[in-house]
Parts: structure tokens; C-alpha cells; sequence
């Protein structure tokens, strides 16, 4: 039997958007943000496609893989631009894998717009909202 991807009541073409993570509500409530399904749409996992693919190859992931490793794994949030969230594995190595969120359809979930990998030395200057001990 076929698994159904649950999506979003709200969501109108719900054939372009999958549900592929959740922000926890301890981790929200930390950062003063509303707990709230993660979702990416076809339109920014494209892009990642064409803009992120060959970086993402480098290190061994696919788009999907990369984003699951991120949204499984990630260890700090800092505020990105325009009330965007930043997610990020932040570990040993001087790059770190990022994905960019943002609140959507009046602020009901988050919609990945993006995901990428960084250099440490970007986000000196960032505002960190969490860290996880």
C-alpha cells in the first residue's frame, strides 16, 4: 500500500508542498517562535536543485538527504534575514549545512526557501537564538 504524504488543511496545492520535519515546541518556545511542521514546496527544493546540487555532491548528500540530515541533526538556530530562522549542524569541520526557514501562510508552518553549505566564519557576526548543550 502506498504511504500518503499528510500535508498542511490550509495548504491548496498540496501536491507541491511535503511535510519533512516539525521545529519542537521546547526549542521554539526558547527562541520566542511558534512550534510549527516544517514543509518545502517544489518550487525551493528546484532550487536548491540548480543552485546547491554539485556543493551538496561534494560531500555525499542529495538535496533530500541533505535536508533531512539538517533538519535531524541540526545543533543552532540564528535569525536570518527578514525573521527567516537559519538551521544549523554546526561541528568540527570549518563548513557547516545549513537550511533557511521562513513562516508561511500566515504564519502557520515554516517553509524551507533554502539550503546550503557555509563556511563557520559567516556567522560570526550573526545573532545565535539557540544552541543546543
Amino acid at each position: 500500500m502506498k504511504k500518503t504524504q499528510i500535508s498542511h488543511p490550509r495548504i491548496e496545492d498540496q501536491k507541491h508542498y511535503k511535510k519533512i520535519g516539525k521545529l519542537r515546541k521546547a526549542i521554539a518556545t526558547h527562541i520566542g517562535r511558534k512550534s510549527a511542521d516544517i514543509y518545502i514546496d517544489e518550487n525551493h527544493l528546484k532550487h536548491i536543485l540548480l543552485r546547491h546540487k554539485s556543493e551538496l555532491a561534494k560531500i555525499g548528500f542529495t538535496p533530500e538527504t541533505f535536508l533531512n540530515f539538517v533538519l535531524n541533526g541540526f545543533n543552532r538556530i540564528y535569525k536570518g534575514k527578514r525573521d527567516a530562522l537559519v538551521l544549523v549542524v554546526w561541528n568540527g569541520v570549518p563548513k557547516v549545512a545549513v537550511i533557511e526557514l521562513n513562516l508561511a501562510l500566515k504564519k502557520e508552518f515554516y517553509e524551507v526557501l533554502t539550503a546550503f553549505i557555509r563556511t563557520k566564519s559567516m556567522f560570526k557576526k550573526e545573532n545565535l537564538l539557540w544552541q543546543k548543550k
